[in-house]
């Protein structure tokens, strides 16, 4: 092997070890006691484990309710950004429209405003349209986004306007276009889509926790900072063990569509 070939495998073994490193002492943590984990120097690996913190903090957080929440939320919040964003991707990139380019350019620049501006507005609109405290308020509304828009139209732009248009002569409409040639063309970038808005859905606090009011309807996130918020001794080893159980829906989102993933991303990387 030459030395160059050697230098680049351990820089990214250590890179790839840097970045395990705090995953890690979550999930070992998790394993240990309060006092274990307060403890200076602290301990590389449990000296006792503390399996009873994750029974515990399920019954505490009301995973089973919590979880059922989250996916609620994130599921179909993920299925209609895709459906929609890609639609939209398509028209934006193949479909000729008045004011086309006008309005591409206003939803870019849509993207250069700080959430927080837009917090005070959706909370209002929400509101008059009775989807407080309710999980469709945290669906409906955020259901498309100007990223996946960009992100897909971008993938689009690649597939040649000929094969659209052969499509077309031998009678397929824009529909069946869109989902049998369009669709299946840039399914590594819908594959990147699924996971990236998946997490962020998945992760999300702010807006759970303006638009939700309701204990019933807490997603996992804002339920686990609510504990923390009422807790006066916090115990720091059931919060990692929560935390741990809420990495894996995600973890299992990535490990199930990595190829795909990797696929888009390079795909992205050498377009054009």
């Amino acid at each position: 092997m030459k030395r160059s070939n050697v230098l680049s495998t351990v820089i990214l073994w250590a890179i790839g070890i840097l970045f395990l490193i705090p995953v890690y002492w979550v999930l070992a943590s998790s394993l240990k006691g309060d006092l274990e984990i307060t403890r200076f120097p602290p301990t590389f690996f449990p000296e006792t484990l503390v399996w009873q913190n994750y029974p515990d903090i399920w019954d505490k957080l009301k995973i089973s309710v919590t979880f059922t929440n989250s996916l609620l939320v994130a599921v179909p919040t993920v299925t209609l950004t895709v459906l929609f964003s890609s639609m939209a991707g398509y028209a934006f990139s193949k479909k000729r429209f008045l004011g086309r380019d006008a309005m591409f350019s206003g939803l870019i620049a849509t993207m250069i405003v700080p959430p927080t501006v837009l917090l005070l507005p959706l909370y209002f609109i929400i509101t008059k349209l009775g989807m407080f405290d309710s999980l469709l308020g945290l669906i409906l509304p955020f259901s498309v986004t100007v990223f996946a828009i960009f992100f897909t139209k971008q993938y689009i732009d690649d597939i040649p306007d000929e094969m659209l248009e052969a499509a077309k002569i031998d009678g397929s409409g824009d529909f069946r276009t869109f989902t049998q040639i369009v669709v299946p063309l840039i399914r590594p970038a819908i594959t990147a889509l699924v996971i990236i808005d998946f997490v962020q859905n998945w992760n999300s606090f702010t807006m759970p926790l303006v638009l939700l009011q309701s204990e019933a309807n807490y997603t996992l996130p804002l339920k686990l900072a609510v504990m923390l918020q009422n807790s006066d001794n916090i115990p720091w080893s059931k919060i990692l063990a929560a935390n741990v159980m809420s990495l894996l829906p995600a973890l299992a989102v990535f490990l199930v569509l990595q190829k795909q993933f990797v696929n888009g991303l390079m795909a992205g990387a050498v377009k054009g």
